[in-house]
């Protein structure tokens, strides 16, 4: 056997051995649910691929700032290496009419973004945050307020397009802690399932989003009520909280006894917001590193607020200042710089995102270097370094058909599987890739 003979045997053994291992991550969907997009079963979350998706990313407040900043904060969280990004948003009749993103095709938009950015949107409406009715409300704050806006044609018709990835966190913090936020959940469910939503709903825990018992008394009661059996639930960690480095008070919750209880009892949970320590609020007392370090261990999502929220709340941001955005560490605060690590070193992508055999080029064996998706329509391109080392390359860069460079990008220690290509104006191009000893071109489509 000569040596191109035994290379393509080796690698046709790898792409073998490759699909085994695939195929063993993967989980069947559960007979009850009828639907293509991502699923809850025994306590995981699973994505459209039927692959364990842990989110960890960041709320972005896009409707408090213009609508130029929101939008380009899904390329930036993306780049910072989050995999997941809560949509802060209100319906379209709420009174905060301030809100460019108040109406379905903005809201649209901020899907889109996310999708376009292979990032895993959920979409949420802020207007009845610590409301406690279902129809009447003293402050009007009433659930069915969000549920009937869910349930419009056109919020229907944005969540059928975008089943294969978008999370329905129903209501931003809605709920009592009796047994009338299970009531007024079954409600939801029903009128949401009816007008054919078969998305993942997201369900914040009752008591402003912090009171772990609602989740604990009802959840399991919830998700065998809904006929998807696909309901996800969120806790959030703010002043009811503490991490065991200090002593909590008797009416608050330790994170970490909680976040156990939630594995043990199979409960499919994310950590849907928590701030920083030392918000002058006094809201977040705990230990936020162990909040990270807990939920990883046990394999339980979490989203940090924020990536951007109030100008006047920087103490709570990723991003210093939000009208800048994120190019360079610099562009961080100091916890900013933290969560992006975290994301960077624990986050892994959607492999729903990932190509299929469908929707992959045909891919010649003897070529090095394959560019993908190619036509490109998004902000991120994947590279596949085959039959090559990656460590090889020393140089990676974007030339237009005049041979002038557009953009150089990084190449460090771990080369780059992913070049973030936000702002390419749409055309041909070339990138070129330089080792020690020699240099690839590949040609690339960027299309809108």
């Amino acid at each position: 056997m000569n040596m191109k003979k035994f290379n393509l045997f080796c690698l046709v053994i790898l792409m073998v051995f490759s699909i085994v291992k695939i195929s063993k991550a993967q989980v069947a969907r559960p007979a009850s649910n009828s639907g293509t997009g991502m699923f809850v079963l025994d306590g995981k979350l699973y994505d459209a691929t039927g692959n364990e998706f842990i989110p960890m990313g960041a709320n972005t407040a896009v409707f408090w700032q213009s609508e130029a900043n929101g939008m380009k904060s899904f390329a930036d969280i993306k780049k910072s290496g989050a995999n997941c990004v809560r949509i802060i948003s209100v319906t379209s009749d709420a009174v905060n009419s301030w809100s460019w993103q108040s109406n379905y095709t903005k809201q649209r938009a901020c899907v889109k973004a996310s999708v376009d950015n292979r990032l895993i949107p959920i979409l949420e409406f802020h207007d009845v945050t610590c409301g406690n009715g279902y129809d009447n409300d003293a402050e009007g704050k009433n659930l069915k307020k969000c549920v009937d806006y869910w349930c419009t044609p056109n919020l229907v018709s944005l969540c059928n397009e975008f089943e294969k990835s978008l999370i329905v966190n129903v209501a931003n913090e809605w709920g009592p802690i009796t047994s009338v936020w299970r009531d007024s959940y079954k409600k939801a469910i029903i009128a949401m399932r009816t007008a054919g939503i078969k998305n993942t709903i997201l369900i914040d825990a009752g008591g402003c989003g912090q009171n772990p018992t609602t989740i604990l008394n009802y959840g399991q009661e919830l998700l065998n009520f809904d006929p998807q059996q696909n309901i996800l639930f969120s806790i959030h960690f703010y002043g009811g909280w503490m991490t065991k480095e200090k002593t909590k008070a008797s009416w608050q919750y330790y994170v970490e006894d909680n976040l156990q209880l939630f594995k043990t009892k199979k409960l499919p949970v994310i950590v849907g917001e928590f701030g920083w320590t030392g918000a002058p609020d006094n809201f977040t007392l705990y230990e936020p590193k162990t909040i990270i370090s807990e939920c990883n261990r046990q394999g339980i999502g979490w989203l940090y607020w924020a990536w951007n929220s109030n100008p006047l709340e920087t103490y709570y941001d990723i991003v210093a200042d939000y009208t800048k955005g994120y190019s360079t560490e610099a562009d961080l605060t100091i916890q900013g710089k933290y969560m992006v690590q975290q994301f960077k070193d624990n986050a892994k992508e959607a492999k729903s995102f990932w190509p299929t055999s469908a929707r992959l080029p045909e891919l010649e064996l003897k070529q090095t270097i394959v560019l993908y998706p190619n036509p490109l329509t998004s902000n991120i391109l994947n590279i596949d370094y085959r039959n090559m080392e990656q460590e090889d390359i020393i140089q990676i860069q974007l030339k237009n058909l005049f041979g002038q460079t557009i953009k150089d990008f990084q190449v460090n220690e771990n080369m780059p599987c992913q070049l973030i290509l936000a702002g390419i104006a749409p055309g041909t191009y070339f990138v070129y890739l330089k080792s020690e000893t020699k240099s690839f071109a590949r040609k690339l489509v960027i299309r809108n």
